[in-house]
């Protein structure tokens, strides 16, 4: 593995948390796994919105970053 694919796997996952955490805030969710429990609603509502913010922020990723030509 080199370097470049380890900066591709970890920056969308930094502005993807970055990003999580601001809407979060924005619509006023709050979500503790530790003492809300695993099988909520609270809980698929979490995890939708890191599936679908990851899912952005990666594709934007992988279409704004340089491409190798073979």
């Amino acid at each position: 593995m080199n370097t470049n694919s380890r900066v591709f796997a970890f920056i969308p996952l930094l502005i993807t948390y970055i990003l999580v955490k601001i809407v979060h805030k924005l619509a006023g969710f709050e979500y503790d796994i530790f003492t809300e429990g695993v099988f909520t609603l609270k809980f698929v509502l979490d995890i939708a919105s890191w599936v679908f913010i990851y899912g952005v922020v990666y594709f934007l990723f992988k279409k704004l970053s340089p491409q190798k030509n073979a």
